[in-house]
């Protein structure tokens, strides 16, 4: 059941937020600063932070440079981020991540362990079971909650994950279970999503805006983030790129369709071309196979860029330690397809999260949904 709030409690929480997200985005700053920064009065300001003192999420210390006068040191708010903690989880095919997080996302223990048809119940109950470990030490009133970052189309009111086709799951109840399980608040979101997210919150492209991440690794996901928030369209909020269709007379793809780009951009795709397994395999493959991925993969680009005019579009999973030759391919054909004004607007770049992305993206939902956005 959602907490009603009266309309005055509505206001605290809104200044509240306000000055928490503006830590988080612009740093320290004096309470002068912040104040002219936000519109709020000296006294609004002296109650809000006052209130994050008292609950240890923010200190109050010596600030260089804006706002320091000569010989008169300037002290500022900052955000304590080890005053609370969260966890983040990215479930992969085959593969689940954790991480121990703390307010700026940054991942101070981690663990994973690997699956193999497992029943979605019996991943969630080894979610649980790695989760609790990681925080074994951790006081209860420092975790804030968890943050899923799950495969496939995700149901916010009923807090599940509705399909994930290359798991075969369908209606996994992420939150209830882990919940139930840990005891802790959790949340789930579009695993490309939240990466999406993590980069524009936490990454070094922090700012580009919009932000379009795509992940190629058993399929091919993408998450879009436009001014500084995620984008979640229609029911499920997801944008499969994967299965636009870039063939006419291609394979069917395990969505049921058939000519999706994903059925021939994708590491299972590679493996089936290579005959074997590749830490690297855009390293790898023959120039004639790297020539038709880029070309169906750019087809697909090119429609995104039209439709959304990224500032930024990061590759990742398979493409993230790929050779630099490579996105300069990527690059090239996309200029070939793309609409000419937009074109001349985008960047594409691999991540700066890495492989941690999916862990940061599950943390940088918990955190907004238990602290920046609460």
């Amino acid at each position: 059941m959602d907490q009603r709030y009266s309309p005055v409690q509505d206001l605290r929480r809104h200044h509240r937020r306000l000055v928490l997200r503006s830590l988080r985005d612009d740093g320290p700053q004096p309470r002068a600063d912040l104040a002219r920064r936000l519109g709020l009065s000296a006294t609004t300001m002296t109650k809000v932070v006052g209130q994050l003192l008292d609950e240890g999420l923010v200190t109050e210390d010596a600030v260089e440079g804006a706002g320091q006068r000569v010989g008169r040191p300037s002290t500022g708010i900052r955000i304590r981020t080890d005053a609370r903690l969260v966890i983040g989880v990215q479930v992969g095919a085959g593969t689940v991540r954790l991480g121990l997080c703390d307010l700026r996302a940054q991942v101070v223990r981690s663990t994973s362990f690997g699956f193999e048809a497992e029943a979605p119940e019996r991943v969630v109950a080894r979610i649980a079971e790695a989760a609790s470990e990681l925080t074994a030490d951790v006081p209860a009133d420092r975790l804030l909650g968890i943050g899923v970052a799950a495969p496939g189309p995700v149901d916010p009111a009923h807090r599940r994950t509705v399909l994930a086709v290359h798991l075969g799951w369908r209606d996994v109840a992420f939150a209830d279970l882990l919940e139930a399980a840990l005891e802790v608040p959790a949340v789930v979101d579009h695993n490309v999503r939240s990466m999406a997210l993590a980069e524009s919150r936490y990454g070094e492209t922090a700012g580009a805006d919009p932000l379009l991440y795509v992940y190629v690794r058993t399929g091919v996901g993408a998450g879009l983030v436009i001014g500084g928030d995620p984008f979640r369209p229609g029911a499920y909020g997801v944008t499969e790129l994967g299965h636009l269709r870039v063939l006419e007379k291609g394979r069917t793809c395990v969505c049921g369709a058939t000519g999706c780009l994903e059925t021939v951009v994708s590491e299972p795709y590679l493996i089936e071309r290579l005959g074997r397994r590749s830490a690297n395999p855009l390293a790898e493959i023959p120039d004639g196979l790297l020539d038709d991925l880029v070309d169906h993969l750019t087809t697909g680009l090119a429609s995104a860029v039209n439709l959304f005019n990224p500032e930024l579009i990061l590759l990742g999973g398979i493409f993230f330690p790929a050779p630099e030759t490579v996105f300069d391919r990527v690059r090239a054909a996309l200029r070939a397809k793309a609409f000419p004004v937009l074109r001349d607007a985008v960047r594409v770049e691999r991540p700066t999260l890495g492989d941690a992305a999916g862990v940061v993206g599950g943390a940088a939902v918990a955190l907004d949904h238990f602290l920046y956005e609460r």
